[in-house]
């Protein structure tokens, strides 16, 4: 474990939230930055222990903080109906049509067993991604996907990229600064960054749970964003911000009437507690491409 900074501005003074009960009968805290407002766990597993949280089990087992069976067909065709809803709320087909094909490169970062890379890949685009987990990588794999395992902020790439993704994945990130300012390096200057992550405004659905929020998921969850702290770092990094949604309400039950309504509330009014934006590197909003 260790005492860290603020991971997106740095300051070094908080207020706590509470504390929760992690995987293997531990305890991890939540606090809000004094300067900032980011909420972000302090203290937090080291970087090389958070393997231990992100075996098999996490993807194959429905806990509070895993899925049921990731790796099945059904959550492959849910997740990419989601990621299709998501790219037209962000404007993404648009910038496709834009592209000249050999200019069709796309990076996913966290990107799981590769629906994201998968789905691009059926349309045409040279696609790849990056991902930690061993057990990702391996099905990401044996469906034909260019996967690498590996940490992206190590990662030296030879050519630039159209598009870069980050679904979900920002809020697992010990140092999200660093991630952001190496994917403005490595976009193309008229290309696409695009991200989701859980949204920790406080007015929106988050609001009814409390410490029960569906999204306060320890320690694999290491920051919560706001939509104008995001915005922030985004723009800290020459990255302007295109588009914006929310969506997910958490209500009632999968597939209820009750869930649906508020879901469809969750977007329209911009209630979701979860966010997916868009952005472009500044020259590219100046010059309109």
């Amino acid at each position: 474990m260790e005492h860290t900074a603020c991971p997106l501005c740095g300051g070094t003074k908080y207020r706590k939230r509470f504390s929760k009960k992690g995987p293997h009968e531990q305890f991890f805290t939540l606090v809000r930055c004094s300067t900032c407002s980011l909420e972000y766990l302090n203290p937090r597993p080291l970087p090389e222990e958070m393997g231990r949280y992100y075996g098999e089990e996490y993807f194959t087992t429905r806990t509070d903080r895993g899925y049921d069976n990731y790796f099945s067909e059904a959550t492959r065709a849910e997740v990419q109906r989601v990621l299709a809803l998501n790219l037209a709320d962000l404007d993404f087909y648009p910038f496709e049509k834009g592209l000249d094909e050999g200019r069709r490169n796309s990076l996913d970062i966290g990107c799981a067993s590769g629906y994201c890379v998968d789905y691009l890949a059926g349309r045409g685009w040279d696609a790849a991604g990056i991902e930690i987990s061993e057990p990702c990588v391996t099905v990401a794999r044996e469906h034909g996907l260019n996967v690498t395992m590996g940490d992206y902020l190590a990662m030296e790439y030879t050519r630039r990229f159209s598009l870069v993704t980050m679904w979900a994945s920002i809020e697992h990130m010990h140092r999200p600064d660093l991630f952001i300012r190496k994917i403005a390096g490595d976009l193309d200057d008229d290309g696409m960054f695009l991200l989701s992550t859980c949204r920790a405004d406080r007015l929106g659905f988050r609001s009814l749970y409390g410490r029960n929020w569906r999204y306060y998921n320890f320690p694999e969850h290491l920051c919560f964003f706001s939509y104008r702290n995001l915005k922030k770092l985004l723009e800290r990094n020459g990255l302007v911000l295109t588009a914006y949604r929310t969506y997910g309400s958490g209500v009632g039950e999968g597939g209820s009437l009750k869930r649906k309504l508020a879901d469809r509330a969750a977007k329209r009014f911009f209630l979701g507690d979860m966010m997916i934006l868009a952005a472009r590197k500044k020259r590219a909003c100046q010059e309109g491409l």
